[in-house]
């Protein structure tokens, strides 16, 4: 769709949705257009942050894009992208196949519609890897733990805390994702490789399955067979 229409199309759907007097909150920058739900005030203190790059607003770029989009950060545990309008905090639209890069993390989401654990979502994903055969993601996730009740009443109960989960990687082929496999043996199972001449590129390249830099060598070393 041109996206002078879209703007357009998008700027009209803003109309109605403040003519219906909802938390719903669009803005148009010309460029990329971002709407979100205001996230709700928390009337109670949680520990942590939900935040995997920090809490800081970044500099991004969208191809296709201006240079001139909104600063964003990465919420895990909500699994969106936020910017900042005056003091309030919104969240982006999410489009299917948007590679968001933010140059000083040396990092590049991308919103993918996708399914594992037999469960189907819509969110973002680290691009690890990026290739029509075999391309490799990341799914960032943090998870809110509730505190501990006081075991008396002269102590505070503990306040309910964010926590990093355990990254998970997934394969992308021919649209389907799987989660990668955990050790060498499932690697040649899964992939029905050659375990000799796969049992020698490990070994001669030194590769760590529990490393993220040698899994991406492992993915290109599958997409230069």
């Amino acid at each position: 769709m041109n996206k002078f229409i879209l703007i357009v199309f998008l700027l009209i759907a803003d109309t109605i949705f403040a003519q219906a007097g909802n938390e719903n909150i669009s803005f148009s920058t010309g460029n990329f257009f971002m709407r979100g739900n205001r996230p709700s005030t928390k009337e109670k203190i949680i520990d942590g942050t939900p935040y995997i790059n920090g809490n800081d607003f970044t500099k991004v770029i969208i191809e296709g894009y201006s240079k001139n989009v909104q600063n964003l950060r990465y919420n895990a545990y909500d699994d969106e992208m936020e910017f900042k309008e005056g003091e309030d905090i919104y969240f982006t639209n999410k489009e299917e196949g948007l590679k968001i890069d933010f140059p000083a993390l040396k990092k590049t989401y991308q919103c993918l519609n996708y399914s594992y654990d037999n469960k189907n979502r819509f969110g973002y994903l680290v691009l690890l890897v990026d290739n029509p055969k075999y391309s490799l993601f990341k799914k960032e996730k943090v998870e809110l733990l509730k505190g501990e009740k006081s075991p008396n009443a002269y102590s505070k109960d503990a306040n309910d805390y964010y926590a990093k989960e355990k990254d998970v990687y997934l394969i992308k082929k021919d649209n389907t994702f799987s989660k990668l496999p955990k050790n060498q043996k499932e690697f040649i199972n899964d992939f029905s490789l050659n375990k000799t001449e796969f049992d020698k590129f490990i070994k001669d390249n030194k590769l760590n399955f529990s490393k993220e830099e040698d899994l991406k060598k492992i993915i290109t070393y599958f997409n230069s067979l």
